[in-house]
């Protein structure tokens, strides 16, 4: 059998993390990264890093002894640009990948005017950003069967964790707005509950699944923002009712869809537990770090 390899296209929040996940349990680790002080970084962690910036191929070479890929990079003004740089290669290596996997949006689905759905929902991308996503999907399902490689989609929510990517450190840094929009839903996930079902998933024997990675509980941003509030002792913003016409053409466009994620095919596929099953516990864990953090020795 030959060695676990990983190669990530994109070492970013999530990528990163997966990276050292399968490093620590005796993989090779290989991937890219935008910038030579980032490659600097990965390579002292023990991952061989290269950098990749969506107009030049890597060399063969870089991709040599890949048994699990994974694509977290999206599509640029061009479209994919993972496979239109590497397609060729990726099937010409011997053997190609066992295991190919794509990092993809919830977005694809749409709006669904607060419905819940699954993975089974007609997907209907109503930006450009997204029907490229949907196209990117349909892209790697077509190399996975061209390669008779088990290919996994998952489809992510809002991504939260440390770092600067959760609301306590927005309302800590302050300029957070609390709009009010009744009825309307967000999904998210924890990062590390996202780690966990890439790593699941590269060590499930089946041929590959499109899968909603989202917690069990969409909410509405207030909600999330109050509770975030709450756990450190603060009054949250004041409460600002919904007005698109005074809010920028990104905030209308984070508004413009509405839709709360089943995950059922996730837990059921790969037996997985969720570590945050809703904002409320991975909030939680997030202050008590804050906490730990800011008290004296």
């Amino acid at each position: 059998m030959p060695e676990n390899r990983l190669f990530c296209f994109g070492l970013g929040y999530t990528g990163e993390r997966l990276a050292r996940t399968a490093l620590a349990q005796g993989w090779r680790v290989a991937g890219t990264c935008r910038s030579s002080n980032k490659a600097a970084l990965l390579r002292d962690a023990g991952i061989e890093a290269f950098i990749f910036d969506g107009q030049q191929p890597l060399d063969t070479n870089a991709l040599a002894g890949t048994t699990h890929l994974l694509c977290s990079v999206p599509p640029d003004s061009e479209g994919e640009p993972v496979l239109r740089l590497h397609r060729d290669r990726l099937k010409e290596l011997s053997p190609p990948p066992q295991w190919l996997g794509l990092l993809s949006t919830t977005g694809v689905y749409g709006d669904c005017q607060g419905a819940w759905i699954d993975e089974t929902r007609t997907p209907n991308p109503l930006t450009e950003a997204n029907q490229m996503r949907l196209e990117a999907e349909q892209a790697w399902q077509g190399l996975g069967a061209e390669l008779g490689r088990a290919t996994w989609i998952f489809r992510v929510a809002g991504i939260y964790g440390p770092e600067g990517r959760n609301v306590l450190d927005h309302l800590t840094s302050g300029g957070v707005r609390r709009l009010v929009k009744p009825g309307q839903f967000f999904n998210r996930v924890h990062v590390d509950d996202l780690v966990s079902a890439i790593w699941a998933a590269l060590g499930h024997p089946g041929p590959g699944a499109v899968l909603n990675v989202c917690d069990d509980l969409p909410a509405p941003a207030d909600a999330v923002l109050c509770y975030g509030a709450e756990l450190l002792g603060i009054e949250p913003p004041p409460a600002e009712p919904w007005e698109p016409l005074a809010l920028s053409p990104f905030a209308r466009h984070f508004y413009a869809e509405n839709r709360r994620l089943r995950n059922d095919r996730l837990k059921q596929v790969l037996g997985l537990t969720l570590a945050y099953p809703s904002y409320r516990e991975g909030l939680g864990a997030l202050a008590a770090t804050r906490q730990a953090t800011d008290s004296p020795d």
